[in-house]
């Protein structure tokens, strides 16, 4: 069987100065893009803490909010998804279970963090790629570029 090599790069590049032609020239389109982005990574990290979390009392998933988004140092958009839950650092990142009376048997002892939200992120990244190809798709198809 014979092998086929495809390089994939030029399109690569294309798409990458079409993303830069369409935020200098067209910003709300780019802004509205990255909104698109920032909602489908508040989904998915929603999704993922009823996934991974054992009680359902809903501050979690209350606490999960996305940011406008912003240009970020001059050049790039980036929006922002964060948890406001009071909790929700120490569920993410551990932290030393201190128990009460009742429950002396945890003093002491270090709950792991479970890094929900930074593995959904991280998942995320092939999706925007998904997202951001789609989007110069469509571009394309109206006749801009």
């Amino acid at each position: 069987m014979a092998s086929v090599e495809l390089d994939f790069s030029e399109l690569s590049e294309f798409n990458a100065s079409m993303l830069k032609m369409v935020e200098q020239d067209m910003p709300n389109e780019a802004k509205k893009l990255m909104q698109r982005a920032g909602n489908a990574l508040r989904r998915d990290i929603r999704t993922a803490y009823k996934q991974k979390t054992k009680r359902k009392t809903g501050n979690m998933l209350r606490g999960l909010s996305r940011g406008r988004a912003y240009i970020y140092q001059g050049t790039e958009y980036q929006v922002r998804v964060k948890n406001t839950a009071p909790h929700a650092h120490l569920i993410e990142y551990g932290h030393k279970a201190v128990g009460h009376a009742p429950r002396k048997r945890f003093n002491g002892k270090y709950v792991k963090g479970r890094h929900i939200a930074g593995k959904a992120a991280k998942d995320f990244n092939r999706k925007f790629a998904d997202m951001a190809d789609k989007f110069v798709d469509d571009l394309l198809e109206r006749g801009i570029g």
